[in-house]
């Protein structure tokens, strides 16, 4: 049944808790595990405390450490290769949102047959994928309790992979992993984690069940963040952070994003903009151009944002000022690095707009975004 909210995974909440993924793929009777992560993770030493979990509980493993950053195709079809010829019987993913979504692929292959980029097709058949198991390191994505992955073509677009059967099993929920992370990291993945709850609140999916998660998510993030930002060994910032960032993640399975995510996934493939940086650059114009088509929904964004109204104005005002908050909130309380930091402004903007008119969730934005809209957009972005 189409059921209006459901959530599968199982979840161990709580500091230190990762030091019990050994026992927990034991229960499930798992004698051999894949560790995905990238080289920072395991250089780190927390994918060391994940191996010393499994050690304990007697399960053999392996490490896969060469995930990268957007996951190319490529590289998740190699994993996938070495897990099958392993036999291994689960997944454990540790690290950011390109660990998770390559994790997800490896995982996703290792129960069913093909390449990876074969399941971009909605209509292609797909197996549930059992025991992944999901150790988020950062606080954005929400890739692990996302209903899908984004994955890197070979022609080098990002391609998002809807696959509710490639859903984790289990997340391991554990604050300490993201204390101390650097305020970029932590400015950048957080506004990640709002664009999420921003978006599914304002997208043509939206319900009153998703709206009272994603409004409450929208408003920890904007006490939390600047807080985890400004104080990086605090822990309570940081496990209010992780609980939003994986709600958010939840809130995509429903409400899921619309052109702001669309905006930064071509300019995350094409400019080589880190996605939290890509969203944080683009949301604030989205809503401006979407607050006609959804006033009201627009002008209670903005009271969670500290918008201040007097009732007489138009939606295009409404939009501006939920705009101008947005940005003040990502420059003067989070202090992000500006998009010149990693491009110069690029010479095809209309081959930009193009690609952006017809990205997959301009589907569920609430206001037709033409090539036309698309191109002003970015011209925004780049101002």
């Amino acid at each position: 049944m189409d059921f209006t909210l459901m959530q599968d995974a199982r979840i161990l909440y709580g500091e230190g808790r990762t030091g019990e993924v050994g026992a927990l793929l034991r229960q499930l009777g798992v004698h051999k595990a894949l560790v995905v992560c990238d080289e920072g993770i395991k250089r780190a030493g927390i994918a060391d405390q994940v191996t010393a979990s499994l050690q304990t509980a007697g399960v053999e493993f392996a490490v896969f450490d060469r995930v990268q950053a957007d996951p190319p195709s490529a590289l998740v079809n190699e994993g996938a290769a070495f897990c099958r010829r392993g036999g291994y019987g689960a997944v454990v993913a540790v690290g950011g949102g390109s660990s998770i979504d390559t994790a997800k692929g490896i995982n996703l292959l290792r129960c069913n047959e093909g390449g990876i980029m074969e399941y971009a097709d909605p209509a292609r058949p797909m197996n549930r994928a059992e025991n992944l198991v999901v150790i988020p390191t950062t606080s954005g994505t929400g890739s692990e309790l996302s209903d899908g992955l984004v994955i890197t073509s070979p022609e080098h677009v990002k391609c998002p992979i809807l696959a509710v059967n490639a859903m984790a099993n289990y997340i391991i929920l554990d604050p300490l992993l993201t204390v101390g992370l650097p305020a970029g990291l932590t400015a950048s993945t957080g506004m990640d984690a709002l664009a999420h709850s921003v978006e599914s609140y304002t997208s043509t999916l939206a319900n009153l069940l998703t709206d009272q998660i994603s409004e409450a998510n929208i408003r920890c993030v904007v006490q939390w963040l600047p807080r985890a930002v400004e104080h990086p060994g605090e822990v309570e910032p940081r496990a209010h952070m992780a609980v939003a960032s994986m709600l958010g993640g939840w809130m995509l399975r429903y409400g899921h994003t619309h052109a702001g995510h669309s905006a930064a996934h071509v300019l995350g493939a094409r400019c080589g903009i880190p996605h939290g940086y890509a969203c944080a650059y683009a949301l604030p114009w989205v809503l401006e151009f979407n607050a006609p088509a959804i006033p009201e929904k627009t002008k209670k964004l903005g009271l969670l944002l500290g918008c201040a109204f007097t009732g007489g104005e138009t939606p295009q005002q409404i939009g501006a000022q939920v705009r101008r908050a947005l940005i003040r909130f990502r420059d003067e309380a989070l202090r992000l690095r500006p998009i010149t930091d990693f491009t110069p402004r690029p010479a095809g903007l209309d081959a930009l707009a193009a690609e952006i008119e017809t990205e997959l969730f301009q589907a569920f934005n609430p206001r037709k975004m033409s090539r036309e809209d698309a191109r002003e957009l970015l011209e925004k972005i780049f101002a």
